[in-house]
């Protein structure tokens, strides 16, 4: 895969079970950019949720992920198998302390395009607020 920028469909699907055990899914098709950068692939996509606009960049590696969020809302999340890593969302409002807690990071590539795949946890302000699988799918 080479280094420059090319066009491609995504899916994005999250499945989200928050504390009381409620499943809450969510799937997007969206249009981005990927390009491959030495072992990481980079995804780029602007999603809209709820009325609110946002820029996504999706750093992804075989055993590691980071996720920066560029909107009203912005931060960035790193995704490590096996730790719970800190980081902070700024909103309108302040900010607001968040945490990933990774069991699974995996990428799976081919000529027709990829998938990418993320377990976690997710903290806000130290109380967990569900458990996310994501999976994104590209194709040219």
């Amino acid at each position: 895969m080479s280094e420059e920028k090319r066009a491609v469909r995504l899916k994005i699907e999250s499945r989200m079970t928050d504390p009381e055990g409620q499943v809450h899914t969510m799937k997007n098709a969206r249009r981005g950019t990927l390009k491959a950068v030495g072992s990481e692939i980079e995804i780029e996509y602007d999603d809209e949720q709820d009325g609110e606009k946002a820029h996504i960049l999706l750093t992804v590696a075989k055993d590691r992920a980071r996720m920066r969020r560029m909107g009203m809302m912005s931060g960035e999340l790193r995704f490590l198998p096996g730790q719970r890593v800190g980081g902070t969302y700024v909103s309108m409002y302040g900010e607001i302390p968040v945490a990933v807690d990774t069991r699974r990071v995996a990428l799976e590539t081919d000529e027709r395009g990829g998938r990418m795949m993320l377990d976690y946890d997710v903290y806000v302000a130290g109380d967990k607020t569900s458990a996310t699988l994501m999976e994104v799918t590209w194709r040219p």
